[in-house]
């Protein structure tokens, strides 16, 4: 029998969306009949009814007007040259600008490879995010993904723009116009309630960088992909979630997603990837940035009156708004003036000037309602870092009237004390003004002491990092059941005055953020004597495990406005000193302008690190060779330097493999048996007396709801004892498969006892008893005589069937904890 055409079921699953929406809406109509008929009867105040009538028109309107702009997005990117006849708005970059390319080639190729995509990501959300999700929090354990359809509308790039000039030769620059007018649709389902999205729109410019190019395959050593500012996102919502489309709720969800996306890929965030062992991929993904623009907020004039005065004009309430990235700064309110003058000042980092704009909106406060925006303006950094300063009136876009009155100062970076009392000087007791940026390469932790759980029971912890320094403080994410975890995670701090002020670092537990794993504080006038200002090494902490520690990278950055070519250093992206790999390239094409070009600075290269004694066990030492290059660009912290000028030196550095996690086989995957695959932690206290036991996490359970789902829980029992007291029981993991317990178990047992000691664990799916689904999952039994339980140690054992005589092997893979 042959099978019905992909579009023949996806126009009939229009069709019928389209009967259900018609009978929504009837029954919608009904309830606002209703609900007009209870206030009357109930003898509501008729206010109720405008109120509600108001919300339903501002919402239609929203709706059409949001639906015409979808549908003119997916024309374009059905049909271009069709859309663009029919309407001259929204065209794409190639059409604005002559260095613009268009790139019809690759669009035909992802056309033509979307649906092959679709069932990819289908694949992963389902069997790596939806997993990851549920195991994240124990209120998320029921989260599903229940429609997960891409559409037939795959992204487009409307132009690419490759970089020719002020390049290096080992390196590839591009700028790439994404246009993606989708028509998917999501849901996700959680504790029973539905929700999702549907027609996600997303335009922004998005860079790609090529680095360093090699003289063998794959010819490149990294790729890093980044958007050099917030793309425009829009969408609609569905299920539960459409209740948020109202004013003020959506804006907050739009914000929301909006932060996601840029904490993830909007600079100083981006996405690299290495496609050689011996890149050095924190230069990569976390190069330096090129100095600092302070923003003075001084007035603006003749704006909007936005506020309706029955005597004489009308005035506003403003207030001022800069968007950068993900962070965003707002000016005080001035009440009741259309020519407010605020006097305020912002600093911000910048990590490309001549790519990077600031969004500023001046908007009108409106408490209890949604605030207006009275006007808005881009601020171009890279005049400002051209000239050094500029004070100026900006007109405001997208209003009858108004200027705004600004004054933008570039700064640079120097890595030169001396610099310090100078600046020190020009910024003065004015506390709203930094002299410095500190830079905090976050790596990993070592030895980390136990989580203290309930009944005395010591756990694995997941632990998280707090760092702060003054006003300013970041969070890491947690790291799941380690106690040397790593994060890679770069932090940036504007520093006022790094001889009195300190960073300060806690470490926390997840499962009991109040109790503190260690804290350690490091003042930063000790950067100021260190080798280039610079910290690299392990950081014993304090209140913690006696071999407990942090290790970072630190580095103090002095603010300027003169500028030095020498201050800024070179470091070697390629962690070799193989032969095999190519030299660093050579000077700058023709046409560059860089002063670096005339003026090669002297390589700084930084002291031999401390041994290292397990920061984790995928760190090796490496010599690297490092050579004088034209452009000093692409380094995350600048090595410290030393006080030899010769051109050639050598290092130690860090290198961290990266860990190739290939998808198992099937049948690794589900164990010998098919049944799945359990994950425990055994250990012996020799002072206590007892057997420790943690039941981490089951993987690839077998389905045994009508739901394709289950209920696991663990049931142990120490044999021979199969008494009520020698029961271990874990809590039941609802609608899971691959259920996360980190529990631990105790068992009172004499050292000499444990080689006549069996463990019997049985997977159990949590039923009714007279249901008729399937009750044992599966069980293993480990003879513990064979066990190493002296130590610590962590394995993964193969369930198998219950009428199974086979005892268990561990299996020796890489833990997880």
């Amino acid at each position: 029998m042959s099978e019905t055409p992909p579009k023949a079921q996806r126009k009939s699953a229009i069709e019928e969306a389209q009967l259900v929406n018609v009978v929504l809406r009837y029954f919608k109509l009904a309830g606002v009949a209703v609900g007009v008929w209870l206030s009357g009867y109930l003898n509501f105040s008729p206010s109720w009814l405008l109120v509600g009538l108001v919300l339903y028109v501002w919402k239609e309107r929203q709706g059409k007007r949001k639906k015409l702009q979808i549908e003119i997005r997916q024309d374009t990117a059905r049909d271009e040259q069709k859309a663009i006849l029919a309407r001259v708005e929204d065209l794409p970059s190639w059409v604005h600008f002559p260095e613009v390319e268009r790139a019809e080639w690759f669009n035909k190729i992802l056309d033509q490879i979307w649906p092959f995509i679709g069932d990819y990501v289908k694949d992963l959300l389902i069997n790596s995010i939806q997993p990851k999700i549920q195991a994240s929090h124990a209120h998320m354990a029921s989260f599903v993904f229940t429609r997960i359809d891409l559409g037939d509308i795959p992204p487009r790039i409307g132009g690419v723009k490759v970089y020719t000039k002020n390049v290096r030769r080992d390196e590839i620059y591009m700028d790439l116009d994404i246009i993606y007018s989708s028509d998917c649709d999501l849901m996700v389902k959680l504790k029973g309630m539905n929700m999702g999205i549907k027609d996600l729109q997303v335009r922004g410019t998005m860079r790609v960088i090529l680095k360093p190019l090699l003289s063998r395959m794959p010819l490149f050593g990294g790729l890093s992909v980044f958007f050099l500012n917030n793309p425009s996102i829009d969408f609609n919502l569905k299920g539960l979630a459409d209740a948020f489309d109202l004013p003020g709720l959506r804006e907050m969800v739009e914000d929301i997603i909006a932060e996601q996306i840029a904490n993830i890929m909007v600079l100083p965030n981006r996405i690299a990837v290495p496609m050689i062992e011996e890149l050095n991929l924190s230069l990569l993904k976390y190069p330096p940035p090129e100095g600092v623009l302070r923003i003075y907020m001084i007035e603006a004039r003749n704006l909007v009156s936005a506020d309706v005065a029955f005597v004489g004009k009308g005035k506003s309430d403003p207030y001022a708004v800069l968007k950068f990235g993900p962070e965003k700064f707002k000016t005080k309110v001035i009440n009741n003036t259309v020519n407010p003058q605020w006097n305020e000042v912002f600093e911000t980092i910048i990590d490309c000037k001549d790519a990077q704009v600031i969004d500023l909106e001046i908007r009108d406060e409106d408490p209890g309602s949604k605030d207006d925006k009275i006007g808005t303006a881009a601020i171009d950094i890279s005049s400002s870092a051209s000239q050094g300063t500029l004070d100026t009136w900006l007109p405001l876009e997208n209003v009858k009237k108004g200027d705004v009155h600004l004054k933008l100062v570039w700064m640079y970076l120097a890595n030169d004390p001396m610099v310090l009392e100078k600046t020190l000087k020009q910024v003065g007791a004015s506390s709203e003004l930094a002299s410095c940026v500190l830079m905090v390469n976050l790596d990993s932790a070592k030895d980390l002491p136990g989580s203290k759980r309930m009944k005395k029971q010591i756990a694995e912890p997941s632990p998280f990092v707090v760092l702060s320094l003054g006003p300013k403080s970041f969070e890491t994410e947690e790291k799941p059941n380690t106690d040397s975890p790593v994060w890679e995670k770069p932090f940036r701090f504007l520093v006022h005055n790094p001889h009195i002020q300190k960073l300060d670092i806690q470490i926390f537990d997840k499962k009991n953020p109040k109790e503190s794993l260690g804290d350690l504080t490091i003042p930063l006038k000790s950067l100021l004597s260190a080798p280039d200002m610079t910290l690299d090494q392990d950081f014993a902490l304090k209140n913690s495990g006696l071999d407990s520690k942090i290790n970072m990278r630190l580095c103090l950055r002095i603010l300027t406005p003169e500028n030095n070519p020498a201050w800024r250093s070179e470091g070697a992206i390629l962690n070799t000193n193989s032969s095999s790999v190519d030299p660093p390239a050579g000077p700058k094409k023709e046409g560059t302008s860089s002063p670096d070009a005339a003026k090669k600075p002297q390589p700084q290269t930084g002291p031999a690190k401390a041994a290292n004694s397990g920061v984790d066990p995928t760190i090796k030492k490496v010599e690297v060779t490092q050579i004088n290059a034209a452009k000093p660009e692409g380094q995350v912290i600048p090595p410290a330097s030393n006080t030899s000028p010769s051109t050639v030196t050598s290092t130690e550095v860090r290198q961290r493999k990266t860990k190739s996690s290939p998808a198992p086989a099937e049948s690794d995957a589900r164990g010998a048996y098919g049944r799945g695959r359990i994950q425990l932690t055994f250990r012996y206290s020799s002072q206590r007396q007892k057997l420790v036991v943690v039941v981490h996490k089951c993987l690839n359970l077998l389905p045994c709801d009508s739901d394709n789902l289950a209920d696991p829980y663990v049931k142990m029992y120490l044999l021979p004892d199969k008494s009520s007291s020698g029961k271990r029981k874990t809590a039941v993991i609802k609608n899971n498969l691959n259920p996360v317990f980190d529990e631990t178990f105790e068992f009172s047992l004499k050292q000499e006892e444990i080689a006549d000691r069996d463990l019997e664990l049985t997977i159990r799916n949590d039923t009714s008893f007279f249901s008729s689904n399937v009750k044992v999952m599966g069980v293993v039994t480990i003879d513990l005589s064979k066990m190493d339980v002296s130590k610590a140690a962590t394995d993964w054992f193969d369930l198998h069937p219950e009428d199974s005589d086979d005892a268990e092997k561990p299996i020796s893979v890489e833990s997880d904890v």
